[in-house]
């Protein structure tokens, strides 16, 4: 995944929303815990995948404040437990991450419009 990612805070007026552009100031990328499976059926091969969410930390439960819900953000030194461990292993890694080390700087709300390449 790349380095940064957009979250939306819902405004007092619960209509209004306000993006936030977030980055991570210990490592370059996220790296988001996944599940992914691949099946047979009538159709032929199935392929899934989805992002597995935890609860917010204290910095995203204010910006992310309906669902207080954020993808699991793995620490560089637990992405290969995650790839190649164990189930056990993999599941051990999946924690909060720390917001001391996620930035959030309020954005242009142009940000969610497909018209705007700049």
């Amino acid at each position: 995944m790349a380095g940064e990612i957009v979250e939306w805070q819902v405004l007092p007026d619960g209509k209004t929303k306000q993006p936030y552009y977030i980055t991570l100031n210990d490592q370059n990328i996220f790296g988001f815990a996944g599940l992914w499976d691949s099946s047979r059926g009538a159709d032929g091969v199935v392929e899934s995948c989805t992002i597995v969410t935890m609860p917010a930390n204290k910095l995203m439960t204010e910006i992310h404040n309906v669902k207080h819900r954020i993808p699991a953000i793995l620490a560089k030194e637990d992405r290969d437990a995650r790839l190649t461990g164990t189930p056990d292993e993999a599941f051990k890694v999946l924690k909060q991450y720390e917001d001391t080390h996620m930035i959030a700087t309020p954005v242009s709300k142009r940000v969610n419009t497909p018209k705007n390449k700049e």
